[in-house]
This record gives structure tokens, C-alpha cells and sequence, in this order.
């Protein structure tokens, strides 16, 4: 599953003009045409009694190959290693509009009332807008807090998935940028760089997900660091993950391929890359 956060830099709109801010600061769009992002994600799954019972590194390699001014196409090449043995799975393309969507319809925003977060214990007064997301055999409502003369812009995405028919709640994801000064060594930087944390609760019948994930303005698709761990119904730690920043690049995107170690690497381009040594 690909997770695009919707977390974007300040300075693309004014209070009313949600659409034009999603659409110009998405995480990925932004960076244009050839902008990539590799990470590295390790997996350790548990049983009943919190033992762990098997693991999984999997390589991620996602690239930009197309922005227009409804959606932005992402290649997601995805390589799995598991007991030793490498399995790489057949690239993906998502085509996701710049609330979200990979397909429906979304209807105008409406205008709710202003909110206030308390972020580094201090308040910053937001605008919020609701968004209906409809298409298939489910219906999304998404509620968002934005302040567009602060990095970054949104701080709070609220989104409930439901069934078309009868309405019954599928899920819950509440994403809130907890803290805007925050530090990160990111690859081939010699000084650390600036970025800004946000936690995200991910809860269904089947249990729910916490996610902690540090986002560089500066990078595409903005996560260099994460990690989460997810419990069942009652409460039991079922799943740990964590990820991190391999690469990145802002032009033609470069291969992945397997290097001396067995592990997949980046193969140098003729633009511009930034990658670990």
C-alpha cells in the first residue's frame, strides 16, 4: 500500500483557494516530471503472544511520470526480501488527484468553521474545508485544517471511509503535523536539515495503526524518516515498521538494480541525484 501524505509548504493559496493549494504544493507534483524518492522499509510481524514470527526489508522506489493540472502519475517499484530471497514485484502506476483520490468524484468544499491547533505549544488559527469524495461502493468525507502563511500549510486531515449503500464506517485516518522544529541528517547533507513530524492514527474493526513520520520539505514525497506499529482489536502489537531515506533525485529517475551485497542500489543518471555514499 502506498500512503501519500498530504502535508504541503505554505505560500501556493489564500484561505479560499484549498484546490489551487492542494494542486500546486503536493508533496510529489510539486517537484515536476522525473522527481523520485527511494526507501528502504523493514517489517517485523508478531503472534498473539508478542513474539516475533517473521520479517520482511522491502525496497521502494517511487517516481513522478506525469503531472497535469487535475492529477499527478506515480511509478512505484517495489522490491521484497524475505529469509534471504529477493522478489521484485511488477512497477505500479497511480494516478491520485491532489485531495487524494485514485478514482471518483469530488464535490466542491464547503466552508466550516475556524479551528485552532496548539503546535509547539503555541496556537495557530486555521481555516477548514470539507471535502466529499465519492466513487465505487464507498464514500469518503474528509474535514482539513489549513493555515496557508505556515510551513506546512495543512496541519490537520481528517478522513472517514464508508460505505456507499448503507453508511457503515470502514475506516478512520486523523493526520496531524505534531511539531514544525524538528532535525533530520538526510543523505549526502553534511548539516542536518529542517523538518516537521506528524502522527497519523489509522483505526478500523480490525485495529488500528499509529504512525510517527518526519517530512523534509525539500524532498519528494516530503516522509525521510518513520516508523509505526500497528495492534489488533484488543489492544495486542501485531506489526512494527520503519522506514528510511535511501535517495533521492530531481530529474531522470535512475534504476534500482541489486548491487555486490545482494541489496538493491540507485545507478547514477545524468541529472542530478542525491543518494547515501
Amino acid at each position: 500500500m502506498l500512503f501519500v501524505c498530504l502535508f504541503v509548504t505554505p505560500g501556493w493559496a489564500g484561505a479560499d483557494e484549498l484546490d489551487e493549494l492542494l494542486a500546486q504544493a503536493h508533496p510529489w507534483a510539486r517537484f515536476g516530471k522525473g522527481a523520485w524518492r527511494h526507501v528502504r522499509i523493514v517489517t517485523e510481524n508478531y503472534d498473539a503472544e508478542g513474539n516475533p514470527t517473521d520479517g520482511s526489508l522491502t525496497d521502494n522506489k517511487t517516481t513522478v511520470t506525469d503531472v497535469t493540472p487535475e492529477r499527478v502519475t506515480l511509478r512505484v517499484e517495489v522490491t521484497v526480501e524475505v529469509a534471504g530471497q529477493t522478489f521484485p514485484g511488477q512497477p505500479q502506476v497511480i494516478e491520485q488527484g491532489y485531495a487524494g483520490e485514485t478514482l471518483g468524484k469530488i464535490a466542491p468544499a464547503r466552508t466550516l468553521e475556524p479551528q485552532t491547533l496548539t503546535i509547539d505549544g503555541r496556537e495557530v488559527r486555521c481555516e477548514a474545508r470539507e471535502l466529499d469524495i465519492s466513487g465505487g461502493v464507498t464514500k469518503e468525507q474528509t474535514v482539513i485544517l489549513f493555515a496557508a502563511g505556515h510551513e506546512p500549510a495543512i496541519l490537520r486531515r481528517q478522513s472517514t471511509l464508508r460505505e456507499a449503500g448503507d453508511g457503515k464506517e470502514l475506516q478512520e485516518i486523523t493526520s496531524q503535523v505534531m511539531s514544525l522544529h524538528m532535525i533530520r541528517h538526510l543523505v549526502q547533507q553534511e548539516k542536518p536539515q529542517g523538518v516537521y513530524l506528524v502522527r497519523t492514527n489509522q483505526k478500523n474493526d480490525r485495529g488500528t495503526t499509529i504512525t510517527w513520520s518526519w517530512h523534509a520539505p525539500e524532498v519528494p514525497g516530503e516522509v525521510v524518516d518513520e516508523c509505526s506499529h500497528k495492534t489488533d482489536a484488543d489492544g495486542r502489537v501485531m506489526r512494527r515498521t520503519t522506514l528510511e531515506l535511501i535517495g533521492y533525485g530531481f530529474g531522470e529517475a535512475s534504476e534500482l538494480q541489486i548491487d555486490g551485497t545482494g541489496k538493491l542500489s540507485p545507478r547514477r543518471t545524468r541529472r542530478q541525484q542525491r543518494r547515501a555514499p
